[in-house]
């Protein structure tokens, strides 16, 4: 069942484990920033008019990573389903977890890429010390970004290596295995439907 303590304690490893991968991935990105030192006014205007294009890109990329992971998850829960083994309910407990993240990382993708869209370069009457700001904005966003989408992926594939030692290996004592009991209760409900 969902409130098995081994198979939470294996959910929250998975999710620590996607967390530190991320945050390393995040804070590795968000380094280069650091090493590249204070801009002045000036120099982050015109740093801002060259990432700008790029940044934009790299969101059009995340939501699209996003989109595509969702339907991915679909797939791997098609895979369960039709499977001869089948699979914990906590397994798929995992996977609503791991659409709401990648949700989240989707709609992030899409307002950092609506502020794109906003020429904050152009304008003469913005005070000199935003350009600083929106250029460290941008970069750590983007870093965050990135994190993001990789801990999610992380998240999938451990998701996916659980699902192909059940289904295609055949493991039955795995954690997210159905046990017998299980298998009973489900077919014992679907008998009296």
């Amino acid at each position: 069942m969902t409130n098995d303590p081994g198979m939470l304690k294996r959910l929250k490893h998975d999710l620590i484990t996607a967390c530190v991968i991320g945050t390393v991935i995040a804070v590795s990105i968000a380094s280069a920033a650091i090493v590249l030192g204070h801009v002045g006014d000036t120099e982050a205007r015109r740093l801002l008019e060259a990432i700008i294009p790029t940044s934009r890109l790299f969101c059009s990329s995340i939501l699209t990573v996003s989109a595509t992971i969702l339907a991915l998850m679909l797939t791997m829960i098609g895979l369960g389903n039709n499977a001869d083994r089948n699979l914990a309910d906590a397994h798929y407990h995992r996977i609503i977890k791991i659409a709401l993240y990648d949700a989240i990382l989707f709609s992030s993708a899409a307002i950092m890429f609506v502020l794109h869209c906003v020429p904050v370069y152009e304008s003469d009457s913005l005070p000199g010390w935003w350009y600083p700001t929106i250029y460290y904005g941008v970069l750590i966003a983007s870093s965050l970004l990135a994190g993001g989408s990789v801990a999610i992926v992380s998240l999938l594939y451990l998701a996916v290596k659980d699902v192909v030692q059940i289904v295609a290996l055949g493991q039955t004592d795995h954690r997210y295995a159905a046990s017998q009991a299980d298998e009973d209760d489900a077919s014992s409900t679907t008998d009296h439907a």
